[in-house]
């Protein structure tokens, strides 16, 4: 009996409070919370680069777009003036800042993001170093920021590649299945001499360097092709002796692998 009562007054306890009306506190937390946090889940944010080659020391562009994923509008709530940011790295080292010496008055409010009306924002970088000099030519990885509170949500990481500023125009060369092939290039532009580093785009073994011959002016690389398919190759001339980003000029070549019978 005296078990059954304590099971009693228990529920009847519950009940009472249940029927209770939210003490202003806790009523106002929760409406903080709904008003400041969002769910990630619920946005699709990505940058795009406007080019994914650059010449080095010159303006890269991107843009920054939000897309509401849910049929109901999702309000971003921000501190200051600022609603964005960039950050690139370049060998798992940050660089660059886009905010770093700027400043926004504090000046709380919200944006709505409406289901089918994506918020956009373009961010330029211009690529030089401290000293205004061009950045090494390599491949940069570049990060969107939107400066939500209380935490910041980030892009997809994208990439984009610095190149010398001189480009020759691409060309094709088409090779069979398993022959050599050679590409001849110069050791000398505008009188200076240069070293030649080969890149591609997605080989995958299609195409090997078996080899090379050089003479005073020239080298030639000698190749296997190995895989059908294709290859985009990319040759960057760097002056000899000197830092391997400063390149001056970029050949490129589309390498078509085909079978004996095509």
């Amino acid at each position: 009996m005296y078990h059954r009562g304590m099971k009693r007054a228990i529920f009847a306890l519950l009940l009472l409070i249940s029927l209770l009306p939210p003490s202003p506190v806790a009523a106002g937390w929760r409406d903080y919370r709904k008003w400041e946090y969002i769910n990630p889940q619920d946005l699709e944010i990505r940058i795009i680069p406007e080019e994914l080659e650059v010449i080095a020391g010159q303006i890269a562009t991107f843009t920054i777009s939000i897309r509401n994923k849910t049929d109901k509008p999702v309000h971003l709530s921000f501190d200051t003036g600022q609603r964005f940011d960039l950050a690139v790295w370049h060998n798992e080292w940050q660089i660059y800042r886009w905010s770093q010496g700027k400043r926004w008055a504090e000046a709380p409010h919200s944006i709505p993001i409406r289901p089918g009306v994506p918020e956009t924002y373009q961010i330029a970088w211009q690529t030089v170093d401290r000293l205004s000099c061009p950045l090494p030519q390599d491949i940069y990885k570049v990060v969107g920021i939107v400066m939500t509170k209380p935490r910041a949500l980030m892009t997809n990481t994208a990439r984009i590649r610095l190149v010398p500023p001189k480009l020759v125009p691409g060309q094709v060369v088409k090779v069979r299945l398993m022959q050599a092939f050679e590409l001849d290039l110069p050791l000398f532009l505008d009188q200076k001499p240069v070293e030649w580093h080969i890149d591609y785009d997605y080989n995958d073994n299609r195409v090997d360097l078996i080899g090379e011959r050089r003479t005073v002016r020239t080298v030639t690389y000698v190749f296997e092709a190995k895989r059908a398919g294709h290859v985009m190759m990319h040759l960057y001339a760097r002056p000899l002796y000197q830092n391997l980003g400063r390149g001056v000029e970029r050949r490129s070549y589309r390498i078509e692998v085909v079978s004996g019978g095509e």
